[in-house]
């Protein structure tokens, strides 16, 4: 009788601790969004964002760090190359459950990924979503990665390669906070621009907290970036013709 009582008072504090739990995701993914939610418009541009380029990388010859602040902790980013990409939005994630609870480092600073696709890939959504599907996730082993389902792999109008090279999963930093309430106006299907920098995330105390892609070509976790993603250092964004900085 005693383990019984026992065992009905553990599953009620066990429920009671994940309704605690949920709660405090819930409201901490609320605080976030209401945080950045009223980005002001910096300026409007009526240059057409050229989804067909290459993204444009320039590597940096000297060692240069800047401080940066996440969420709760502050980090040093080496400046590894400017970078600026523009193209067609396929996914996005900021839906980082259990906030507080499984929260890594990485998390902390890096607020946001997103899914581009340029070149051909940009060209006609319907076509593009006829043959393939994205999906940006966080998996429960804090991994951030970008789905990518072939639907129709035989006649599809582009290589395998071809989409490996002109897609990219990227981790965002902003640079303050109205860059990242423009990056939260991000849609799926939305035209963007973004400039800043690629860069390796260090702690205060120099622990390495992770190293960003370098190269368009790598595609697995053996590659620099942990699965080939970019993490970038937001300075401006522009949805459309509309500029946060």
């Amino acid at each position: 009788m005693d383990f019984v009582k026992i065992w009905n008072l553990f599953c009620k504090l066990c429920m009671a601790a994940a309704i605690l739990i949920i709660i405090n995701s819930l409201l901490g993914d609320f605080i976030f969004r209401i945080k950045y939610s009223f980005p002001k418009l910096s300026a409007t541009s009526n240059e057409i964002i050229d989804t067909y380029k290459e993204p444009v990388q320039i590597n940096l010859k000297q060692d240069k760090y800047i401080r940066a602040y996440g969420e709760k902790d502050v980090y040093a980013l080496k400046l590894q190359a400017e970078y600026s990409i523009s193209g067609f939005v396929v996914a996005k994630n900021t839906n980082f459950w259990f906030r507080d609870v499984m929260r890594s480092k990485f998390d902390d600073i890096c607020l946001m990924d997103i899914g581009i696709v340029w070149g051909d890939l940009a060209k006609d959504k319907k076509i593009l979503y006829k043959n393939l599907k994205f999906k940006s996730t966080k998996t429960l082993g804090q991994a951030r990665q970008l789905q990518v389902r072939c639907k129709n792999c035989s006649d599809m109008p582009w290589s395998i390669n071809y989409v490996d090279t002109h897609l990219s999963h990227t981790h965002l930093i902003p640079a303050n906070p109205n860059v990242m309430g423009g990056l939260l106006r991000i849609k799926k299907n939305d035209i963007v621009k973004l400039d800043g920098y690629l860069v390796d995330i260090y702690t205060e105390k120099s622990e390495t907290v992770a190293l960003t892609s370098m190269s368009r070509y790598d595609k697995n976790t053996t590659s620099r970036g942990y699965g080939a993603c970019e993490d970038m250092y937001v300075k401006q964004v522009q949805i459309g013709n509309k500029i946060f900085k």
